[in-house]
């Protein structure tokens, strides 16, 4: 075996373990949905518990704790405004104006930084 083809062997290897592992929390999560009945906004942990351990098991510890951070940050409000019998012609828009704000200003900022950077 050269050492050319070890590391893509070992990196090809950790993949497929990465993949089973993220796969099996998958079902996991499944099960426990279909137990509890929980299933908005529960898929949403399900998605980001299975691709944050995946990206965690491929060595990218900082983007899998990012993408379970951004799947947990959804349905937890989704469950506080339900626990509290907000109504959602409340909540709703407001939800959508301040990701809409959110959106344009790092919009406007990227390209301040770009025009910045051509100067």
């Amino acid at each position: 075996m050269t050492t050319e083809t070890y590391p893509k062997e070992v990196d090809k290897e950790n993949k497929r373990m990465a993949s089973a592992i993220s796969g099996g929390i998958f079902l996991i999560s499944l099960g426990v949905l279909l137990y509890t009945g929980w299933w908005w906004p529960g898929i949403m942990f399900a998605i980001g518990l299975s691709g944050g351990a995946e990206l965690v098991f491929r060595g990218k510890t900082a983007r899998g704790i990012g993408t379970l951070a951004f799947f947990c940050a959804i349905p937890i409000p989704i469950w506080i405004v339900q626990k509290a019998e907000i109504p959602w012609s409340l909540v709703g828009p407001l939800v959508l104006i301040g990701i809409g704000i959110i959106v344009l200003v790092i919009a406007g900022l990227v390209t301040l930084f770009v025009r910045m950077g051509r100067r």
